[in-house]
């Protein structure tokens, strides 16, 4: 049975930017941005756990595809072990590991080119003038993810 009431997080420097994804229209819900960040983060073999955690959505909004994958990440990272996907929190805290790297790769491979330029310390913001293009670009740079790891 899948745990709909866990509270997922992310690292609260990224607050804004997950905020700005939704409002530009390149995802519908944090969950969807999240589940590309865990992928890139999985895919690359980089993880790193959360200094601020920031709740940001139920597990309640996760599709059943992302829980599969979720579940299929978690068993392989852990030998195939049945009990690893037992204890749905847990495995969302290793998830969220992933999503935190994989978040720094989206941004220094294609979001910093639609970031409002600031200093390193600050939380990374999108550039509301240059995002009309960002939805599609950004699923195009996601096909290339998958394309170069096929």
């Amino acid at each position: 049975m899948r745990d709909g009431n866990i509270r997922v997080s992310t690292e609260a420097h990224h607050r804004e930017l997950y905020n700005n994804m939704k409002t530009c229209g390149a995802i519908e819900d944090f969950h969807e941005f999240f589940f590309a960040c865990v992928c890139v983060g999985y895919s690359r073999g980089k993880a790193r756990p959360l200094e601020r955690k920031d709740d940001r959505f139920w597990s309640r909004t996760v599709t059943p595809l992302e829980w599969d994958c979720y579940h299929a990440i978690i068993m392989q990272v852990n030998d195939f072990q049945v009990s690893a996907v037992m204890d749905e929190k847990r495995m969302f805290e290793k998830l969220e590991e992933y999503a935190n790297a994989g978040i720094d790769i989206i941004i220094d491979e294609f979001l910093r080119d639609y970031l409002i330029t600031r200093d390193a310390r600050d939380s990374p913001q999108l550039d509301p003038n240059g995002v009309i293009n960002l939805p599609k670009a950004f699923l195009y740079y996601l096909l290339q993810q998958s394309e170069a790891r096929s």
